[in-house]
Protein backbone atom coordinates (compact mmCIF):
# COMPACT_ATOMS: atom_id res chain seq x y z
CA UNK A 1 0.00 0.00 0.00
CA UNK A 2 1.23 3.23 -0.64
CA UNK A 3 1.82 5.82 2.09
CA UNK A 4 0.37 9.06 1.64
CA UNK A 5 0.48 12.27 3.64
CA UNK A 6 -1.28 12.79 7.08
CA UNK A 7 -5.36 12.79 7.03
CA UNK A 8 -6.19 16.71 8.08
CA UNK A 9 -6.95 16.49 11.11
CA UNK A 10 -7.05 19.60 13.70
CA UNK A 11 -6.77 18.94 16.79
CA UNK A 12 -6.95 22.61 18.19
CA UNK A 13 -10.03 21.86 19.98
CA UNK A 14 -11.30 22.10 23.37
CA UNK A 15 -14.45 19.79 24.70
CA UNK A 16 -17.22 21.31 26.57
CA UNK A 17 -20.01 20.04 28.88
CA UNK A 18 -23.36 21.33 26.83
CA UNK A 19 -24.64 22.01 31.16
CA UNK A 20 -22.37 25.25 30.59
CA UNK A 21 -23.99 28.51 29.36
CA UNK A 22 -23.30 29.92 25.77
CA UNK A 23 -21.36 31.93 27.31
CA UNK A 24 -18.83 29.65 28.46
CA UNK A 25 -19.12 27.60 25.09
CA UNK A 26 -17.89 31.45 23.89
CA UNK A 27 -14.95 32.17 26.05
CA UNK A 28 -13.89 28.23 25.25
CA UNK A 29 -13.80 29.49 20.99
CA UNK A 30 -12.14 33.10 21.96
CA UNK A 31 -9.13 30.89 23.36
CA UNK A 32 -8.75 28.15 21.66
CA UNK A 33 -10.82 28.61 18.19
CA UNK A 34 -13.06 25.20 18.25
CA UNK A 35 -14.92 23.60 20.74
CA UNK A 36 -17.12 20.30 20.90
CA UNK A 37 -19.70 19.30 22.71
CA UNK A 38 -22.08 15.90 22.78
CA UNK A 39 -25.80 16.46 23.12
CA UNK A 40 -28.63 14.76 21.92
CA UNK A 41 -27.15 11.84 20.79
CA UNK A 42 -24.92 13.78 18.29
CA UNK A 43 -21.29 16.05 18.26
CA UNK A 44 -21.54 20.00 17.66
CA UNK A 45 -18.32 21.23 16.74
CA UNK A 46 -18.10 24.83 16.63
CA UNK A 47 -15.12 27.28 15.48
CA UNK A 48 -14.94 30.85 15.69
CA UNK A 49 -16.82 31.37 12.36
CA UNK A 50 -19.66 30.39 14.62
CA UNK A 51 -18.86 33.51 17.27
CA UNK A 52 -22.08 35.59 15.57
CA UNK A 53 -24.72 32.73 15.61
CA UNK A 54 -23.78 32.30 19.29
CA UNK A 55 -23.30 35.53 20.71
CA UNK A 56 -26.85 37.06 21.02
CA UNK A 57 -28.00 34.64 24.06
CA UNK A 58 -25.05 34.21 26.35
CA UNK A 59 -26.70 33.17 29.19
CA UNK A 60 -29.08 30.26 27.16
CA UNK A 61 -27.58 27.04 28.41
CA UNK A 62 -25.85 25.64 25.25
CA UNK A 63 -28.39 21.98 25.33
CA UNK A 64 -31.37 24.12 25.23
CA UNK A 65 -30.05 26.04 22.64
CA UNK A 66 -28.68 22.90 20.48
CA UNK A 67 -32.24 21.48 20.88
CA UNK A 68 -33.69 24.51 18.70
CA UNK A 69 -30.71 23.90 16.43
CA UNK A 70 -30.38 20.05 15.19
CA UNK A 71 -28.83 21.57 11.97
CA UNK A 72 -25.31 22.47 13.80
CA UNK A 73 -24.55 18.97 14.52
CA UNK A 74 -21.58 17.65 12.80
CA UNK A 75 -21.28 14.92 10.77
CA UNK A 76 -19.03 12.30 12.20
CA UNK A 77 -16.37 10.04 10.61
CA UNK A 78 -15.16 7.04 11.93
CA UNK A 79 -11.36 6.64 11.03
CA UNK A 80 -9.44 3.52 11.75
CA UNK A 81 -5.85 5.14 13.46
CA UNK A 82 -3.50 2.44 12.01
CA UNK A 83 -4.41 3.97 8.70
CA UNK A 84 -2.97 6.95 6.42
CA UNK A 85 -4.23 8.45 3.98
CA UNK A 86 -7.88 7.41 2.70
CA UNK A 87 -7.42 4.25 3.37
CA UNK A 88 -8.29 5.32 6.87
CA UNK A 89 -11.96 6.37 6.18
CA UNK A 90 -15.00 4.50 6.68
CA UNK A 91 -18.40 4.37 5.41
CA UNK A 92 -18.46 7.81 4.46
CA UNK A 93 -21.19 9.98 5.12
CA UNK A 94 -22.55 12.67 3.32
CA UNK A 95 -21.12 15.76 3.81
CA UNK A 96 -22.92 18.65 5.16
CA UNK A 97 -22.28 22.67 5.68
CA UNK A 98 -20.88 22.52 9.34
CA UNK A 99 -17.61 21.30 10.01
CA UNK A 100 -16.82 17.41 9.88
CA UNK A 101 -15.75 15.76 13.52
CA UNK A 102 -13.13 12.83 13.27
CA UNK A 103 -13.74 10.05 15.66
CA UNK A 104 -11.68 6.77 16.52
CA UNK A 105 -13.50 3.30 16.59
CA UNK A 106 -13.24 3.51 19.76
CA UNK A 107 -15.65 6.75 20.03
CA UNK A 108 -12.85 9.38 21.14
CA UNK A 109 -12.88 12.40 19.56
CA UNK A 110 -9.92 13.21 17.34
CA UNK A 111 -10.37 16.53 15.90
CA UNK A 112 -12.16 17.70 12.98
CA UNK A 113 -12.09 18.92 9.14
CA UNK A 114 -13.64 21.57 6.74
CA UNK A 115 -15.38 20.11 3.90
CA UNK A 116 -13.38 22.26 1.76
CA UNK A 117 -10.33 20.56 3.36
CA UNK A 118 -11.06 16.79 2.92
CA UNK A 119 -12.67 17.54 -0.77
CA UNK A 120 -9.00 19.09 -1.57
CA UNK A 121 -7.35 16.09 0.28
CA UNK A 122 -9.11 13.22 -1.27
CA UNK A 123 -8.85 15.17 -4.65
CA UNK A 124 -5.27 15.15 -4.12
CA UNK A 125 -4.87 11.82 -2.86
CA UNK A 126 -6.20 10.28 -5.84
CA UNK A 127 -3.92 12.70 -8.15
CA UNK A 128 -1.29 11.10 -6.03
CA UNK A 129 -2.66 7.33 -6.90
CA UNK A 130 -2.74 8.16 -9.95
CA UNK A 131 0.74 9.38 -10.42
CA UNK A 132 1.87 6.36 -8.52
CA UNK A 133 0.12 3.93 -11.24
CA UNK A 134 1.23 5.77 -14.09
CA UNK A 135 4.44 5.96 -13.41
CA UNK A 136 4.55 2.30 -12.10
CA UNK A 137 2.94 1.26 -16.09
CA UNK A 138 5.57 3.41 -17.51
CA UNK A 139 8.40 1.97 -15.78
CA UNK A 140 7.80 -1.56 -16.80
CA UNK A 141 8.94 -2.92 -19.66
CA UNK A 142 5.80 -4.84 -20.80
CA UNK A 143 2.97 -3.50 -22.70
CA UNK A 144 0.08 -2.38 -19.76
CA UNK A 145 -3.51 -2.62 -20.10
CA UNK A 146 -5.90 -1.32 -18.08
CA UNK A 147 -9.81 -1.62 -18.84
CA UNK A 148 -12.98 -0.54 -16.95
CA UNK A 149 -16.15 -2.82 -16.51
CA UNK A 150 -17.27 -2.15 -19.65
CA UNK A 151 -14.10 -2.79 -21.27
CA UNK A 152 -13.05 0.54 -22.31
CA UNK A 153 -9.54 1.51 -21.83
CA UNK A 154 -8.23 3.50 -19.24
CA UNK A 155 -4.72 3.22 -19.46
CA UNK A 156 -2.48 2.55 -22.47
CA UNK A 157 1.69 2.32 -21.63
CA UNK A 158 4.26 3.04 -24.23
CA UNK A 159 5.27 -0.36 -24.56
CA UNK A 160 1.84 -1.06 -25.18
CA UNK A 161 2.31 1.28 -27.95
CA UNK A 162 5.34 -0.03 -29.59
CA UNK A 163 4.19 -3.64 -29.65
CA UNK A 164 0.49 -2.78 -31.17
CA UNK A 165 1.19 0.26 -33.06
CA UNK A 166 -1.81 1.90 -31.38
CA UNK A 167 -1.16 5.74 -29.96
CA UNK A 168 -2.68 6.45 -26.70
CA UNK A 169 -4.61 8.88 -28.43
CA UNK A 170 -6.44 6.10 -30.59
CA UNK A 171 -7.21 4.08 -27.40
CA UNK A 172 -7.66 5.50 -24.31
CA UNK A 173 -11.36 6.15 -23.28
CA UNK A 174 -12.27 3.67 -26.51
CA UNK A 175 -13.73 -0.05 -26.01
CA UNK A 176 -11.16 -2.06 -26.76
CA UNK A 177 -12.94 -4.48 -28.96
CA UNK A 178 -12.87 -1.57 -31.76
CA UNK A 179 -8.60 -2.76 -31.96
CA UNK A 180 -8.74 -6.44 -31.11
CA UNK A 181 -11.09 -8.96 -32.10
CA UNK A 182 -13.24 -9.54 -29.08
CA UNK A 183 -12.58 -13.20 -29.51
CA UNK A 184 -8.97 -13.44 -28.89
CA UNK A 185 -9.02 -11.16 -25.73
CA UNK A 186 -8.39 -12.22 -22.66
CA UNK A 187 -8.97 -9.45 -20.65
CA UNK A 188 -12.48 -9.46 -21.91
CA UNK A 189 -12.70 -13.01 -20.54
CA UNK A 190 -10.98 -11.96 -17.31
CA UNK A 191 -14.24 -9.14 -16.72
CA UNK A 192 -17.23 -11.79 -16.75
CA UNK A 193 -15.37 -14.72 -15.15
CA UNK A 194 -12.90 -12.87 -12.47
CA UNK A 195 -9.90 -15.63 -12.63
CA UNK A 196 -6.50 -14.63 -12.92
CA UNK A 197 -4.24 -15.65 -15.78
CA UNK A 198 -0.57 -16.15 -15.26
CA UNK A 199 2.20 -16.72 -17.71
CA UNK A 200 -0.28 -17.57 -20.54
CA UNK A 201 0.91 -17.96 -24.21
CA UNK A 202 -1.86 -15.51 -26.45
CA UNK A 203 -1.98 -14.30 -29.67
CA UNK A 204 -3.72 -11.13 -29.31
CA UNK A 205 -3.84 -10.32 -32.87
CA UNK A 206 -2.25 -11.78 -36.14
CA UNK A 207 1.25 -11.44 -36.05
CA UNK A 208 1.80 -10.46 -32.60
CA UNK A 209 2.76 -13.14 -29.94
CA UNK A 210 3.04 -12.44 -26.32
CA UNK A 211 3.16 -13.99 -22.50
CA UNK A 212 0.25 -12.76 -20.83
CA UNK A 213 -0.65 -12.05 -16.75
CA UNK A 214 -3.61 -10.96 -16.35
CA UNK A 215 -6.01 -9.84 -13.02
CA UNK A 216 -9.48 -8.74 -12.35
CA UNK A 217 -9.77 -5.22 -10.61
CA UNK A 218 -12.07 -5.43 -7.58
CA UNK A 219 -13.23 -2.87 -5.38
CA UNK A 220 -13.94 -3.41 -1.62
CA UNK A 221 -17.24 -4.99 -1.80
CA UNK A 222 -15.54 -7.99 -4.27
CA UNK A 223 -17.33 -6.80 -7.38
CA UNK A 224 -15.36 -6.56 -10.54
CA UNK A 225 -15.02 -3.05 -11.83
CA UNK A 226 -11.90 -4.42 -14.75
CA UNK A 227 -9.60 -5.75 -15.35
CA UNK A 228 -5.20 -5.33 -15.99
CA UNK A 229 -3.05 -7.39 -18.31
CA UNK A 230 0.66 -7.31 -18.67
CA UNK A 231 1.96 -8.95 -21.69
CA UNK A 232 5.52 -9.35 -23.04
CA UNK A 233 6.74 -9.60 -25.96
CA UNK A 234 8.15 -13.07 -27.33
CA UNK A 235 7.06 -12.33 -31.33
CA UNK A 236 10.95 -12.26 -31.92
CA UNK A 237 11.80 -15.69 -30.15
CA UNK A 238 8.32 -17.10 -32.24
CA UNK A 239 9.90 -16.06 -35.65
CA UNK A 240 13.44 -17.07 -34.62
CA UNK A 241 11.48 -20.73 -33.77
CA UNK A 242 10.09 -20.15 -37.22
CA UNK A 243 13.43 -19.16 -39.07
CA UNK A 244 14.95 -22.10 -37.65
CA UNK A 245 12.67 -24.60 -38.68
CA UNK A 246 12.65 -22.62 -42.03
CA UNK A 247 16.40 -22.89 -41.96
CA UNK A 248 16.33 -26.83 -41.11
CA UNK A 249 13.95 -27.80 -43.45
CA UNK A 250 15.55 -29.29 -46.30
CA UNK A 251 17.61 -32.24 -46.88
CA UNK A 252 18.59 -34.05 -43.20
CA UNK A 253 22.11 -34.90 -42.23
CA UNK A 254 24.05 -36.47 -39.42
CA UNK A 255 27.06 -33.91 -39.25
CA UNK A 256 25.46 -31.00 -40.77
CA UNK A 257 28.93 -28.97 -40.27
CA UNK A 258 31.96 -31.25 -40.78
CA UNK A 259 34.93 -28.70 -41.04
CA UNK A 260 33.97 -27.22 -37.44
CA UNK A 261 34.08 -29.85 -34.34
CA UNK A 262 32.71 -27.28 -32.17
CA UNK A 263 29.62 -26.58 -34.33
CA UNK A 264 27.13 -28.57 -32.72
CA UNK A 265 27.89 -27.11 -29.29
CA UNK A 266 28.20 -23.41 -30.01
CA UNK A 267 26.35 -20.80 -27.83
CA UNK A 268 25.19 -17.26 -28.07
CA UNK A 269 26.04 -16.29 -24.25
CA UNK A 270 28.94 -15.09 -22.58
CA UNK A 271 29.72 -17.76 -20.47
CA UNK A 272 29.44 -20.20 -23.10
CA UNK A 273 30.92 -19.01 -25.47
CA UNK A 274 33.97 -18.26 -23.15
CA UNK A 275 34.06 -22.48 -22.48
CA UNK A 276 34.50 -22.92 -25.71
CA UNK A 277 36.71 -20.50 -26.95
CA UNK A 278 39.05 -21.99 -24.28
CA UNK A 279 38.01 -25.42 -25.56
CA UNK A 280 39.28 -24.67 -29.00
CA UNK A 281 42.57 -23.09 -28.00
CA UNK A 282 43.65 -26.56 -25.91
CA UNK A 283 42.43 -28.90 -28.22
CA UNK A 284 45.53 -29.06 -30.44
CA UNK A 285 47.81 -29.27 -26.77
CA UNK A 286 48.06 -32.49 -24.66
CA UNK A 287 47.61 -31.17 -21.53
CA UNK A 288 45.21 -32.84 -18.53
CA UNK A 289 41.87 -30.43 -18.68
CA UNK A 290 39.24 -30.37 -15.89
CA UNK A 291 35.39 -29.81 -17.02
CA UNK A 292 33.26 -28.39 -14.33
CA UNK A 293 29.13 -28.18 -14.46
CA UNK A 294 26.24 -29.54 -13.58
CA UNK A 295 25.09 -33.12 -14.53
CA UNK A 296 23.85 -32.65 -18.42
CA UNK A 297 25.53 -29.76 -19.16
CA UNK A 298 26.99 -31.84 -21.84
CA UNK A 299 30.98 -32.17 -20.20
CA UNK A 300 31.28 -35.81 -22.32
CA UNK A 301 29.92 -33.77 -25.76
CA UNK A 302 32.74 -31.07 -24.99
CA UNK A 303 35.49 -33.49 -24.05
CA UNK A 304 34.26 -35.86 -27.46
CA UNK A 305 34.27 -32.51 -29.33
CA UNK A 306 37.87 -31.53 -27.75
CA UNK A 307 39.22 -35.03 -28.77
CA UNK A 308 38.09 -34.71 -32.52
CA UNK A 309 39.73 -31.07 -32.96
CA UNK A 310 42.78 -32.49 -31.80
CA UNK A 311 46.13 -33.90 -33.22
CA UNK A 312 44.79 -37.07 -31.82
CA UNK A 313 41.30 -37.44 -33.34
CA UNK A 314 41.98 -40.62 -35.02
CA UNK A 315 42.92 -42.57 -31.71
CA UNK A 316 40.38 -44.20 -29.72
CA UNK A 317 38.23 -41.64 -27.16
CA UNK A 318 36.99 -43.97 -24.63
CA UNK A 319 35.09 -42.83 -21.22
CA UNK A 320 34.53 -44.18 -17.60
CA UNK A 321 31.88 -42.75 -14.83
CA UNK A 322 33.48 -43.04 -11.63
CA UNK A 323 29.56 -43.00 -10.31
CA UNK A 324 28.80 -45.53 -12.25
CA UNK A 325 30.91 -47.99 -11.27
CA UNK A 326 31.68 -49.93 -8.27
CA UNK A 327 34.30 -48.41 -6.41
CA UNK A 328 36.01 -51.71 -5.74
CA UNK A 329 36.47 -52.39 -9.87
CA UNK A 330 37.73 -48.70 -10.60
CA UNK A 331 41.20 -49.59 -10.49
CA UNK A 332 41.19 -52.54 -13.20
CA UNK A 333 38.38 -50.34 -14.89
CA UNK A 334 41.46 -47.62 -15.15
CA UNK A 335 44.73 -50.02 -15.03
CA UNK A 336 43.66 -53.38 -16.01
CA UNK A 337 44.69 -56.40 -14.61
CA UNK A 338 47.82 -58.78 -15.06
CA UNK A 339 47.32 -62.60 -16.58
CA UNK A 340 46.36 -64.87 -13.58
CA UNK A 341 46.17 -62.25 -10.74
CA UNK A 342 42.58 -62.56 -10.97
CA UNK A 343 40.73 -64.92 -13.52
CA UNK A 344 43.46 -67.26 -13.82
CA UNK A 345 43.67 -66.08 -17.48
CA UNK A 346 47.50 -66.00 -18.58
CA UNK A 347 46.86 -62.87 -21.12
CA UNK A 348 44.83 -60.04 -18.44
CA UNK A 349 43.32 -57.30 -19.24
CA UNK A 350 44.42 -53.73 -20.36
CA UNK A 351 42.55 -51.01 -18.84
CA UNK A 352 40.62 -47.61 -20.03
CA UNK A 353 43.97 -45.96 -19.86
CA UNK A 354 46.04 -48.24 -21.80
CA UNK A 355 43.20 -48.91 -24.45
CA UNK A 356 42.81 -44.96 -25.38
CA UNK A 357 46.53 -45.40 -26.10
CA UNK A 358 47.63 -42.31 -28.35
CA UNK A 359 44.25 -40.99 -28.04
CA UNK A 360 41.61 -39.58 -24.94
CA UNK A 361 40.47 -41.28 -21.99
CA UNK A 362 37.11 -39.32 -20.18
CA UNK A 363 36.85 -39.53 -16.64
CA UNK A 364 33.18 -38.34 -15.36
CA UNK A 365 32.48 -37.32 -11.30
CA UNK A 366 36.38 -38.04 -10.89
CA UNK A 367 35.41 -36.84 -7.20
CA UNK A 368 33.95 -40.19 -7.01
CA UNK A 369 37.22 -42.20 -7.48
CA UNK A 370 38.92 -43.46 -4.31
CA UNK A 371 42.00 -41.83 -2.66
CA UNK A 372 44.28 -45.13 -3.58
CA UNK A 373 43.18 -45.26 -7.27
CA UNK A 374 43.56 -41.04 -7.20
CA UNK A 375 47.44 -41.75 -6.14
CA UNK A 376 47.66 -44.30 -8.96
CA UNK A 377 45.89 -42.13 -11.59
CA UNK A 378 48.32 -38.95 -10.35
CA UNK A 379 51.42 -41.62 -10.78
CA UNK A 380 50.52 -41.91 -14.59
CA UNK A 381 49.99 -38.24 -15.21
CA UNK A 382 53.71 -37.68 -13.71
CA UNK A 383 55.37 -40.61 -15.60
CA UNK A 384 53.15 -41.53 -18.64
CA UNK A 385 53.20 -45.08 -17.11
CA UNK A 386 50.84 -47.88 -15.86
CA UNK A 387 51.07 -51.06 -13.68
CA UNK A 388 48.38 -53.45 -14.42
CA UNK A 389 46.68 -54.49 -11.05
CA UNK A 390 48.43 -57.76 -9.58
CA UNK A 391 51.31 -56.39 -12.22
CA UNK A 392 54.36 -55.23 -11.91
CA UNK A 393 56.32 -54.59 -15.28
CA UNK A 394 55.09 -50.17 -16.12
CA UNK A 395 53.09 -50.26 -19.48
CA UNK A 396 54.58 -46.74 -21.90
CA UNK A 397 50.81 -45.02 -22.53
CA UNK A 398 50.33 -41.72 -23.80
CA UNK A 399 46.63 -41.17 -23.30
CA UNK A 400 45.31 -37.83 -23.00
CA UNK A 401 43.32 -37.30 -19.72
CA UNK A 402 40.07 -34.86 -19.72
CA UNK A 403 38.49 -34.93 -16.01
CA UNK A 404 35.05 -33.86 -15.31
CA UNK A 405 33.41 -33.10 -11.95
CA UNK A 406 29.84 -31.39 -10.80
CA UNK A 407 31.26 -29.14 -8.61
CA UNK A 408 34.89 -27.08 -7.58
CA UNK A 409 36.92 -29.97 -6.32
CA UNK A 410 39.25 -27.32 -4.00
CA UNK A 411 36.47 -27.47 -1.22
CA UNK A 412 37.32 -31.36 -1.66
CA UNK A 413 41.33 -30.72 -1.48
CA UNK A 414 40.38 -28.82 1.87
CA UNK A 415 38.70 -31.46 3.30
CA UNK A 416 41.01 -34.21 2.25
CA UNK A 417 38.23 -36.00 0.56
CA UNK A 418 40.60 -35.49 -2.84
CA UNK A 419 44.16 -35.64 -3.22
CA UNK A 420 45.62 -32.45 -3.25
CA UNK A 421 48.52 -33.71 -6.14
CA UNK A 422 45.62 -34.66 -8.36
CA UNK A 423 43.80 -31.67 -8.22
CA UNK A 424 46.69 -29.38 -9.33
CA UNK A 425 48.10 -31.55 -12.12
CA UNK A 426 44.38 -32.08 -13.70
CA UNK A 427 43.76 -27.94 -12.77
CA UNK A 428 46.34 -26.81 -15.76
CA UNK A 429 43.34 -25.52 -17.68
CA UNK A 430 39.75 -26.03 -16.24
CA UNK A 431 36.69 -25.22 -18.51
CA UNK A 432 33.39 -24.00 -16.96
CA UNK A 433 30.18 -25.21 -18.70
CA UNK A 434 27.21 -23.08 -17.39
CA UNK A 435 23.73 -24.68 -16.57
CA UNK A 436 21.19 -24.46 -19.24
CA UNK A 437 18.96 -22.39 -17.43
CA UNK A 438 21.43 -19.30 -18.09
CA UNK A 439 21.89 -20.28 -21.51
CA UNK A 440 18.53 -19.45 -22.64
CA UNK A 441 19.17 -17.83 -25.56
CA UNK A 442 21.23 -21.20 -26.90
CA UNK A 443 17.66 -23.14 -26.41
CA UNK A 444 16.33 -23.01 -30.31
CA UNK A 445 19.27 -23.46 -31.94
CA UNK A 446 19.94 -26.63 -29.33
CA UNK A 447 16.00 -27.43 -29.67
CA UNK A 448 16.77 -27.64 -33.69
CA UNK A 449 20.14 -29.60 -33.26
CA UNK A 450 17.89 -32.58 -31.65
CA UNK A 451 14.82 -32.43 -33.93
CA UNK A 452 17.17 -33.33 -37.09
CA UNK A 453 18.97 -36.04 -34.97
CA UNK A 454 15.49 -37.59 -33.95
CA UNK A 455 13.81 -36.42 -37.29
CA UNK A 456 16.56 -38.74 -39.11
CA UNK A 457 16.71 -41.65 -36.32
CA UNK A 458 12.66 -42.11 -36.17
CA UNK A 459 12.75 -41.68 -40.25
CA UNK A 460 10.15 -38.57 -39.58
CA UNK A 461 9.71 -35.32 -41.14
CA UNK A 462 11.37 -32.49 -39.59
CA UNK A 463 8.25 -30.94 -36.99
CA UNK A 464 7.26 -27.75 -36.70
CA UNK A 465 7.43 -26.37 -32.87
CA UNK A 466 4.26 -24.28 -31.89
CA UNK A 467 5.25 -21.06 -30.38
CA UNK A 468 3.50 -21.99 -27.06
CA UNK A 469 5.71 -25.02 -27.03
CA UNK A 470 8.53 -23.11 -27.80
CA UNK A 471 7.92 -20.42 -25.10
CA UNK A 472 7.18 -23.47 -22.55
CA UNK A 473 10.74 -24.85 -23.30
CA UNK A 474 12.35 -21.35 -22.71
CA UNK A 475 9.99 -20.49 -19.10
CA UNK A 476 11.41 -24.02 -18.26
CA UNK A 477 14.41 -23.88 -15.81
CA UNK A 478 16.18 -27.32 -16.95
CA UNK A 479 17.15 -28.90 -13.76
CA UNK A 480 18.43 -31.48 -16.11
CA UNK A 481 20.12 -29.32 -18.50
CA UNK A 482 21.31 -30.30 -21.90
CA UNK A 483 20.70 -33.97 -21.19
CA UNK A 484 16.70 -33.37 -19.87
CA UNK A 485 16.23 -31.39 -22.98
CA UNK A 486 17.55 -33.53 -25.18
CA UNK A 487 15.61 -36.57 -24.00
CA UNK A 488 12.21 -34.68 -24.44
CA UNK A 489 12.73 -33.24 -27.35
CA UNK A 490 13.31 -37.27 -28.21
CA UNK A 491 10.01 -37.29 -26.88
CA UNK A 492 7.72 -34.66 -28.62
CA UNK A 493 9.02 -36.48 -31.97
CA UNK A 494 7.75 -39.59 -31.12
CA UNK A 495 4.75 -38.40 -30.19
CA UNK A 496 4.90 -35.83 -33.17
CA UNK A 497 1.61 -36.03 -35.42
CA UNK A 498 0.96 -33.97 -38.82
CA UNK A 499 4.58 -32.64 -38.82
CA UNK A 500 3.84 -30.33 -35.75
CA UNK A 501 4.82 -30.79 -31.86
CA UNK A 502 1.76 -29.09 -29.40
CA UNK A 503 1.92 -28.24 -25.97
CA UNK A 504 0.07 -31.89 -25.15
CA UNK A 505 3.49 -33.46 -26.04
CA UNK A 506 5.38 -31.90 -23.57
CA UNK A 507 5.73 -33.42 -20.46
CA UNK A 508 3.10 -32.71 -17.68
CA UNK A 509 5.86 -31.16 -15.37
CA UNK A 510 6.66 -28.42 -17.81
CA UNK A 511 2.48 -28.12 -18.90
CA UNK A 512 1.77 -27.44 -15.49
CA UNK A 513 4.74 -24.83 -15.59
CA UNK A 514 3.48 -22.85 -18.67
CA UNK A 515 -0.39 -23.26 -18.84
CA UNK A 516 -2.18 -22.97 -21.93
CA UNK A 517 -5.43 -21.87 -22.36
CA UNK A 518 -6.57 -23.77 -25.20
CA UNK A 519 -9.91 -21.55 -25.44
CA UNK A 520 -8.05 -18.18 -25.69
CA UNK A 521 -5.72 -19.78 -28.13
CA UNK A 522 -8.03 -21.41 -30.27
CA UNK A 523 -10.03 -18.03 -30.94
CA UNK A 524 -10.28 -16.30 -33.92
CA UNK A 525 -8.51 -13.44 -35.06
CA UNK A 526 -10.20 -11.81 -37.74
CA UNK A 527 -11.64 -8.88 -36.13
CA UNK A 528 -15.72 -8.14 -36.20
CA UNK A 529 -16.88 -5.17 -38.51
CA UNK A 530 -19.72 -4.40 -36.12
CA UNK A 531 -19.01 -3.64 -31.99
CA UNK A 532 -19.90 -1.49 -30.11
CA UNK A 533 -18.26 2.08 -29.62
CA UNK A 534 -18.48 4.95 -27.62
CA UNK A 535 -18.93 7.69 -30.25
CA UNK A 536 -22.49 5.93 -31.73
CA UNK A 537 -26.06 6.62 -31.05
CA UNK A 538 -28.66 4.99 -28.84
CA UNK A 539 -30.77 3.92 -32.21
CA UNK A 540 -27.22 2.50 -33.38
CA UNK A 541 -25.86 0.84 -30.24
CA UNK A 542 -29.40 -0.64 -29.90
CA UNK A 543 -29.63 -1.88 -33.43
CA UNK A 544 -26.58 -3.17 -33.16
CA UNK A 545 -27.26 -5.20 -29.60
CA UNK A 546 -30.32 -6.57 -31.32
CA UNK A 547 -28.82 -7.70 -34.65
CA UNK A 548 -26.17 -9.59 -32.96
CA UNK A 549 -28.78 -11.44 -30.91
CA UNK A 550 -30.81 -12.02 -33.61
CA UNK A 551 -27.52 -13.95 -35.15
CA UNK A 552 -26.41 -15.80 -32.29
CA UNK A 553 -30.05 -17.13 -31.81
CA UNK A 554 -30.28 -15.28 -28.53
CA UNK A 555 -26.77 -16.91 -26.85
CA UNK A 556 -25.93 -13.41 -24.66
CA UNK A 557 -22.21 -15.13 -24.16
CA UNK A 558 -21.69 -15.16 -27.98
CA UNK A 559 -23.82 -11.80 -28.80
CA UNK A 560 -21.11 -9.93 -26.21
CA UNK A 561 -18.04 -11.52 -28.33
CA UNK A 562 -19.65 -10.67 -31.63
CA UNK A 563 -20.16 -6.74 -30.40
CA UNK A 564 -16.61 -6.64 -28.44
CA UNK A 565 -17.62 -5.99 -25.36
CA UNK A 566 -17.84 -8.47 -22.06
CA UNK A 567 -20.93 -10.43 -21.14
CA UNK A 568 -21.45 -8.33 -18.09
CA UNK A 569 -21.63 -5.18 -20.19
CA UNK A 570 -23.86 -6.98 -23.13
CA UNK A 571 -26.57 -7.57 -19.96
CA UNK A 572 -25.81 -4.16 -18.55
CA UNK A 573 -27.07 -2.87 -22.01
CA UNK A 574 -29.67 -5.29 -22.19
CA UNK A 575 -31.21 -3.43 -18.85
CA UNK A 576 -30.88 -0.56 -20.08
CA UNK A 577 -32.45 -0.75 -22.97
CA UNK A 578 -35.38 -3.11 -21.30
CA UNK A 579 -34.24 -5.89 -23.57
CA UNK A 580 -33.80 -8.43 -21.00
Amino acid sequence: MFNSEQFPIDTSFVTLSPSLPIAGLLEGLRQSGAACIEAEASLFLFTSGDLPLLEDTPDLPVEEFLKTRPELASTVWIVDEAQTGPDALHDTPAFGSRPVVIRSRSGAVLGYSLPADLIDFLLKSSRQYASYFYSLAETVADAVTVVDRSGKVICWNTPAEEVYGIPKSDIIGRRIGEHFDADSLIIMKILDEGRRIRSTYHRPRPGTHVLINASPILDKDGRIIGGIATEQDITNLVRLNEELSTAGSGRLEVNPDQGDPFAAISGKGEAVGKAIGLARKVAAADNPLLIVGETGVGKEQLAITIHGASRRASAPCLAVNCGAVPAGLLDTELFGYQGGAFTGHAAGSAGKIELADGGTLFIDEIDKLPLDTQAKLYHYMQNRTVVRSGGHAPVAVSTRIIAAAKQDLLPLVERGDFRADLYYALNVITIALPPLRERKEDIPGIIQLYLREYALQYQKPLPHIAPEVMLALMNYDWPGNIRELKNIIERCVILSEDDRITHEHLPKQIQDEQPLDAEFFEGTTVRRDKVLRTNISENEELHLIREALAKTLGNKSAAAKLLGVSRGTLYNKLKEYQLD
